[in-house]
């Protein structure tokens, strides 16, 4: 489960950007990367409070196509600081830190995400629950433009 959850996690968050940036085409062949990994009972609460289940995330990430295509040379996501917290035979709990870069100005939130075993996953796991926070001091600064975070 380790190996699949940290597959998944760096994969979900490169389609993250080539999806935010318009990089990938706006298809339900290419969405279906990220639906398919969303388990059914899916929620994520953002480092803003706000608790969003899977119909209206898919609904608002699907929107989301593009926002960022003026800025795709400059923005960039990356992870770093990965561990797997609880490996518990079907399900994992994972750790992470989910960086957005646009320009200069970088933002950085600690997540925790708990997956669930999914054979015809693409990586094997589907999100269950995502938990995010701002890291200290890593708050976008009032302005600056960056999306509402979304799936880890």
């Amino acid at each position: 489960m380790d190996v699949a959850c940290g597959r998944e996690v760096t994969d979900l968050h490169v389609f993250l950007q080539a999806w935010l940036t318009g990089t990938v085409p706006r298809d339900a062949a290419t969405f279906a990367r990220f639906e398919d990994v969303i388990g059914d009972d899916f929620l994520i609460i953002s480092p803003l409070g706000s608790i969003t289940d899977r119909a209206a995330l898919l609904l608002e990430f699907e929107a989301s196509h593009g926002v960022l295509a003026p800025q795709s040379a400059d923005f960039r996501i990356w992870i770093e600081n990965y561990r797997c917290v609880r490996n518990l035979g079907d399900q994992a709990l994972v750790m992470y830190e989910e960086w957005h870069g646009l320009g200069e100005a970088t933002s950085a939130r600690l997540t925790s995400a708990l997956f669930e075993r999914h054979p015809a996953a693409p990586n094997g796991v589907t999100w269950a629950h995502v938990h995010e926070i701002w890291l200290p001091g890593q708050a976008p600064v009032a302005g600056e433009r960056y999306p509402e975070p979304v799936a880890g």
